[in-house]
């Protein structure tokens, strides 16, 4: 595994057994980028070269999820000879990738919207201000106990989940090394709202996501799949935004034609 920094300052982590690339834009709010993080896309180390793509550092106010595609647009013109190129977008990822997606439909081969719509919840999108929010201020335990709202399951599931999550979840991130860039993401997330752009996005499309989603509720899925002229939808039933496993990982590879 690999960390780099494309030229604009777009940074990666790299792996894979194939030279063919696909690109991973990370979930956030939050430009940390650790390996441990990024294995969670092993299961297409086989098929591809994986690069793992999070947000530069040092964005400057107002800076919205329409930039940061245009940051991705550079790095796919200059790094990958302009594509197409297949493209998973994961949760915040999701977002920057309709925009990519849809302003420039060249660059995109086939596109994974995975737990991602055109829009987050209202309730989702102030979770994350407020997770964004605490890790600026160094609160990271604090931050990530409270995304147990996020957690499907009963109360005492949360509590327990909610309880490793405080322990573990920040072993798996890097401390940013602009901390403020929480912050302009976080505000990014709740301006972004793709509608209008999704019928520009040509390339063939799985929204994939959970029935129970937070973030995503079935109605945003359901509406971001119909609004994409080309698009599959897949629903997770009784899952929420935290979906992995093995159901998860096939219906990625099977759209993208490697099963």
């Amino acid at each position: 595994m690999k960390k780099g920094v494309f030229s604009n300052g777009v940074p990666y982590v790299s792996f894979g057994e194939n030279p063919n690339p696909i690109l991973v834009f990370s979930a956030g709010p939050g430009n940390y980028l650790s390996p441990l993080m990024a294995k969670q896309f092993s299961f297409l180390s086989k098929h591809y070269t994986v690069y793992v793509l999070s947000r530069k550092s040092g964005l400057p106010e107002g800076y919205s999820t329409s930039d940061m595609a245009e940051d991705f647009a550079v790095v796919i013109k200059d790094g990958f000879k302009g594509g197409p190129i297949d493209v998973i977008g994961e949760s915040y990822g999701g977002l920057i990738a309709q925009h990519l997606a849809a302003s420039h439909p060249e660059l995109v081969n086939r596109l994974v919207l995975a737990m991602s719509a055109y829009r987050f919840t209202s309730e989702g999108s102030m979770l994350d201000m407020r997770f964004a929010e605490m890790l600026n201020q160094g609160k990271t335990r604090a931050a990530f106990k409270s995304m147990a709202p996020i957690i499907v399951g009963s109360r005492i599931k949360k509590a327990v989940l909610s309880f490793f999550m405080s322990i573990f979840g920040p072993r798996m991130i890097v401390k940013p090394e602009n901390p403020a860039d929480l912050l302009v993401e976080g505000k990014a997330e709740l301006m972004h709202n793709s509608h209008d752009q999704l019928h520009l996005i040509s390339a063939s499309t799985l929204v994939i996501g959970g029935g129970k989603d937070f973030f995503c509720s079935l109605d945003l899925l359901n509406e971001t799949s119909a609004g994409i002229p080309n698009s599959k939808l897949i629903i997770h039933k009784g899952k929420g935004h935290m979906l992995s496993g093995k159901k998860f990982n096939n219906d990625i590879l099977l759209f993208l034609d490697k099963i």
